[in-house]
């Protein structure tokens, strides 16, 4: 099963579960603030796309690969109604290993990336009648790239500096709480972002390249959570 079809089955699984229990009693109340702290799995469907500058050339049938990584994560969340949310995303910042793969330059590390992915949802949370409240939000994702690092095997080619823009794109995602008691709470969810970012290389003697990668992750997390 891909990923894609795991959070349309969480999608319709919310649905069904909202629409059968329409009538019972709220999980939430307008006024509640909700906070999640847990662990993010931040997994990258990355694609390059055009290649223009020095490197151009030789870059031809490479792409570029963007590896996983596990942080901190944190939610805060405030129920506007019973039913919806706004919520913040913030993480302790992630790193990605960052390497070229396929053509003549296959197998090359070009260094490491650090990046913070804030993203600020709306959220709607389904009414079950039971502890279980499942929930689909839509909202946006401002992704900051900072620390890029050039591996010793990408210096020892002639690179010199790696840099990549920051982003600004739409944010989807799938959840559902527990509800432990009237306070305490686990949580899941999966979500995916649209970040799409310039990587820029510098090579020895001025050369300079420009590389449009989408990096558009899918972002795993499990929490713990607390709601005031």
């Amino acid at each position: 099963m891909n990923q894609k079809t795991i959070i349309g089955a969480g999608a319709g699984l919310a649905l069904a579960l909202g629409m059968t229990a329409a009538n019972a009693a709220p999980a939430w109340q307008a006024g509640d603030i909700i906070v999640r702290g847990g662990a993010t799995w931040v997994v990258p469907d990355e694609k390059t796309h055009g290649k223009s500058g020095t490197l151009a050339p030789a870059l031809q049938g490479t792409h570029v690969s963007v590896g996983n990584d596990v942080k901190p994560s944190v939610t805060l969340a405030y129920m506007l109604t019973d039913h919806i949310d706004v919520e913040l995303l913030g993480a302790w910042p992630f790193k990605h290993d960052v390497s070229l793969s396929g053509g003549a330059l296959g197998g090359t590390r070009l260094g490491s990336i650090k990046h913070l992915p804030p993203t600020l949802s709306v959220d709607y949370h389904f009414n079950t009648g039971t502890p279980f409240s499942p929930y689909v939000g839509v909202g946006m994702n401002y992704t900051i790239f900072f620390d890029e690092h050039v591996d010793d095997q990408a210096k020892a080619a002639g690179v010199t500096s790696l840099d990549l823009s920051n982003s600004f794109g739409p944010a989807a995602q799938v959840g559902l709480d527990y509800l432990i008691g009237d306070h305490w709470l686990v949580n899941a969810n999966v979500r995916y972002l649209q970040i799409d970012t310039n990587a820029h290389v510098r090579t020895a003697g001025g050369g300079r390249t420009k590389v449009n990668l989408d990096i558009n992750p899918w972002v795993y997390t499990a929490a713990v959570g607390y709601r005031f």
